[in-house]
C-alpha cells in the first residue's frame, strides 16, 4: 500500500500575512498590502498621472518629507501603505495601483475552462467533499502483484501531466502540473472473503490537491475488485478507461512504460480551446436540490432481447440508441411540465468533446467531455420519427462544437452516452497476457452539479444499462426510472406509438412523486450582507439554553466581523474557501453591496485588487474605529488571504491599529 500526502499548491508569490501599524490620523483605515510588491513601486505609482485626484488630493503635496507615502516592508509580500494626510479615497486608489502591478507578474499554470471553474466551485460550496466525483469499478481475475501493480500506476503518473496536476488556491482557478507526484493506491481485504457490494463507499477527490485518480484495491477470496475514484474537472469517465489501457500495459511490462510524457497534454488543449473559444465570463455553478442528503444511484439494465429491439427501432429512425433516450428524456420533461400544447423543453447533453481539430485529441486523457444545451420543441400533434430526427441532427450540430463553452446550462437535467467497449478491448487483451482476466469497467453514477444525471452504456453482454444519478428520494428515482423503461419498451415494441402523443398518453401521472421540473437558482443577494461563517466566541463551548434548547444567539451589533468586498468576475466559492480557512473568532460576511456595511464591531474590510477606493471609502464611514483595511493581489490564494485578514483582526483586538 502506498499513500503521499503533499501541500496544497498556493498562487504563485502570493502574501501570507501582514504587519502590525496604527493608522496616520483617527478617522482613516490601515492599509496593508498583500502582493510581491518592491521597493520601487510605490515611487513608479506616484509618477503615473492621477486621474481624477485633484491638487488638494495629492499625496505629499505639502513638501513635508514626513508627509510623503512610503511602503514599510515587513517581509517577503507583506507592506503598510502610509499615506498621512490623505483622504480615503486617495488612500484606496493609490493602494490599487500599488498592488495592482502584481498583477503583471506571470502567474504559474493554465487558466481553467468555464466548466471547470464551475465543477471546481460545486466542490468547493458542498458540504459533502470529493463532490463531484465519479467512480469505475471493475473485477480482477488472477494473480495481483501490488508491487508492480502500484508501480505500474506510477509509471502511468509519469507519463500523464494530467494526473499530476491540480488547481490552485486563488480566486481565478488555474490548473498546475508538478513534477512528480506518487499515486494514491490503498488494499483493503475484505474481511468475510466475500465479493464486496457494488459500490464501495471511498473517499472523495480533492481538485486542489495533486493526483485527481484514486484507486482502492479489495482483495476477496476468488479476486479483487477496483475502485477508481476521481474528479470530473480533471477528468472523465473516457479518460479513465485510456488510463487502464495504459496501466495494462504497464503492468504487462512488469510495471515500465516506454516513452515520456504524452504530447499533446491538457496545457496543449486548454492553449488550443483558448484561441478558438475565448473565455466570456464565468457560468454559474447552481445550488440545486442542496441539503436533500447526498446524491443517490438508481439503476436499470434491459436484458439482451430488448436492448436488440431498441437497436431495431433505432435504426428504423435513422438515428443511434443514444437520441432515443434523448426523445424519451423529451418526453418525460414534456409530461411533468404538464402541459397538453407545443411546449419546448430543455436539457444538457454530454459530448465526448474528442472531435477538436487537434492532432492527439482522440487519445487525451482530461476533463474533455463537454455539456452543452439541448432545446427541442414537444409538439403532441407530431410525430416521434420527427422528434428523433430533431434530436439527431441536434447531436450532429453538438459534435461540430466540440470544445465550445457551456454556457449556463449547469441547472438543467443532463443526459449521457457512453461507450467504453472500445478501450476495455485492448485493456483486456494487455492483462489477459499477463495471466489475468478483467470485467468492463462499470460507472457507478456521478456526483455531479446537475440535479439529476442519466447516464446510458452497454455492459459486457451488450445489454443497455442506465444509471440515474439524483439528489431527491429514492421513490422518486424509482419512478423516474420505471417511466423511462415504459417508455423504451413502448418505443421498441412491435407496434410502437406513431405521434407524441400517443407516447405521452402512456405515461402515468405523478400522483405526488418527484417530476423532472427542477427549481432555478435565484440571483445572490445583492440588498444584504451574506453569512459566510458565524462568530466564535473564546474559551466557550457550545451549551443548551433552559429546557434544552440552545441559547440565543448574540445581536449582530455585538458581534465583531470581518468583511470581504465581492470583487467582479470571481466566483463565491472563493470567499466560502476563505471564511473556511480564516481561524479567528469573528464572523466573516461576504458584502455585494458596496454602499452598505454590515452590523456589529467591524474590524477588518478585506478586498482584492481593484476594489480598495471603495474599500477605504467604506471603511471610513465606519462607526466607531476605523476598520483595517487589507488589499490583496490579484492571484492571492484563500488560506493565505485567510491568514492575512486573522493577523489583522487579531491586531485590532489587542489595540495594536487603532
Amino acid at each position: 500500500m502506498t499513500t503521499s500526502e503533499f501541500p496544497s499548491p498556493r498562487a504563485a508569490r502570493s502574501a501570507m500575512t501582514t504587519c502590525p501599524g496604527r493608522p496616520d490620523h483617527p478617522d482613516a483605515p490601515a492599509v496593508h498590502l498583500l502582493g510581491p510588491l518592491g521597493p520601487d513601486d510605490l515611487g513608479e505609482v506616484l509618477r503615473e498621472p492621477k486621474e481624477g485626484l485633484g491638487d488638494q488630493d495629492q499625496p505629499g503635496s505639502s513638501g513635508d518629507r514626513a508627509a510623503h507615502p512610503r511602503l514599510e516592508p515587513a517581509g517577503a509580500g507583506r507592506h503598510l501603505l502610509h499615506l498621512p494626510g490623505a483622504a480615503p479615497r486617495v488612500r484606496g486608489a493609490l493602494a490599487d495601483r500599488v498592488v495592482a502591478r502584481a498583477a503583471r507578474l506571470p502567474v504559474a499554470g493554465t487558466p481553467a475552462t468555464p466548466l471547470q471553474r464551475a465543477l471546481l466551485a460545486e466542490h468547493d460550496l458542498s458540504p459533502e467533499p470529493g463532490r463531484p466525483s465519479e467512480q469505475l469499478v471493475f473485477d480482477w481475475h488472477g494473480p495481483l502483484e501490488l508491487p508492480v501493480f502500484t508501480a505500474a500506476w506510477r509509471a502511468v503518473f509519469a507519463a500523464e501531466a494530467v494526473l499530476r496536476s491540480c488547481f490552485d488556491d486563488g480566486p481565478h482557478p488555474r490548473i498546475l502540473v508538478l513534477d512528480t507526484v506518487e499515486p494514491e493506491v490503498t488494499a483493503h481485504r475484505v474481511l468475510d472473503g466475500t465479493q464486496p457490494e457494488l459500490r464501495y463507499p471511498a473517499r472523495g477527490v480533492d481538485p486542489r490537491r495533486p493526483g485527481p485518480l484514486r484507486i482502492t484495491v479489495l482483495h476477496h477470496r476468488t479476486g479483487a475488485r477496483i475502485l477508481l475514484t476521481f474528479h470530473l474537472a480533471l477528468l472523465d469517465a473516457r479518460s479513465v478507461r485510456l488510463l487502464l489501457r495504459s496501466f495494462a500495459r504497464a503492468y504487462r511490462a512488469g510495471g515500465r512504460l516506454p516513452g515520456g510524457e504524452r504530447r499533446p497534454d491538457l496545457r496543449d488543449l486548454a492553449a488550443w480551446l483558448t484561441t478558438r473559444h475565448p473565455d466570456e465570463g464565468l457560468p454559474a455553478a447552481p445550488r440545486v436540490f442542496a441539503g436533500a442528503g447526498g446524491t443517490g444511484h438508481h439503476r436499470l439494465r434491459l436484458t439482451t432481447a430488448g436492448t436488440r429491439a431498441l437497436r431495431t427501432a433505432a435504426g428504423r429512425w435513422g438515428c443511434t440508441e443514444s437520441t432515443v433516450v434523448q426523445t424519451v428524456w423529451a418526453l418525460l420533461l414534456h409530461h411533468d411540465a404538464g402541459a397538453h400544447e407545443p411546449v419546448p423543453v430543455r436539457f444538457a447533453a454530454a459530448i465526448p468533446g474528442r472531435t477538436v481539430a487537434l492532432d492527439g485529441t482522440c487519445g487525451l486523457p482530461g476533463a474533455l467531455r463537454t455539456v452543452l444545451p439541448v432545446t427541442v420543441l414537444v409538439d403532441p400533434r407530431e410525430t416521434l420519427a420527427a422528434l428523433t430526427a430533431t434530436l439527431r441532427d441536434t447531436a450532429v450540430d453538438h459534435f461540430v462544437r466540440a470544445g465550445t463553452p457551456p454556457g449556463r446550462t449547469l441547472d438543467d437535467t443532463l443526459v449521457t452516452f457512453e461507450n467504453p467497449l472500445r478501450e476495455h478491448t485492448a485493456t483486456a487483451r494487455e492483462l489477459a497476457a499477463a495471466g489475468v482476466r478483467v470485467t468492463l469497467p462499470e460507472s457507478l453514477g456521478a456526483d455531479t452539479v446537475h440535479p439529476v444525471t442519466l447516464c446510458a452504456h452497454h455492459d459486457e453482454a451488450g445489454r443497455l444499462v442506465l444509471t440515474l444519478s439524483h439528489r431527491f428520494a429514492p421513490d422518486g428515482a424509482a419512478f423516474v426510472l420505471a417511466r423511462v423503461e415504459l417508455l423504451l419498451r413502448a418505443l421498441s415494441g412491435p407496434r410502437p406509438p406513431v405521434t407524441v402523443a400517443e407516447a405521452l398518453a402512456l405515461l402515468p401521472a405523478p400522483g405526488g412523486r418527484v417530476v423532472l421540473r427542477p427549481p432555478r437558482l435565484g440571483p445572490m443577494p445583492q440588498t444584504a450582507p451574506v453569512l459566510l461563517r458565524p462568530g466564535i466566541r473564546p474559551g466557550q463551548l457550545p451549551r443548551s439554553g433552559a429546557g434544552g434548547r440552545a441559547p440565543a444567539p448574540p445581536a449582530a451589533s455585538a458581534v465583531p466581523t470581518v468583511a470581504l468586498l465581492a470583487a467582479s468576475g470571481v466566483d463565491r466559492s472563493y470567499y466560502t474557501r476563505l471564511a473556511r480557512a480564516y481561524r479567528g473568532p469573528e464572523r466573516v460576511v461576504l458584502l455585494p453591496a458596496r454602499d452598505r456595511l454590515p452590523e456589529g464591531d467591524l474590524r477588518v474590510l478585506g478586498t482584492l485588487a481593484g476594489q480598495a477606493e471603495t474599500a477605504c471609502t467604506l471603511a471610513h464611514r465606519a462607526a466607531g474605529p476605523a476598520p483595517t483595511v487589507v488589499v490583496a493581489a490579484p492571484a492571492t490564494g484563500a488560506a493565505d488571504f485567510a491568514a492575512a485578514l486573522a493577523v489583522a483582526a487579531a491586531e485590532t483586538r489587542a489595540g495594536s491599529s487603532h
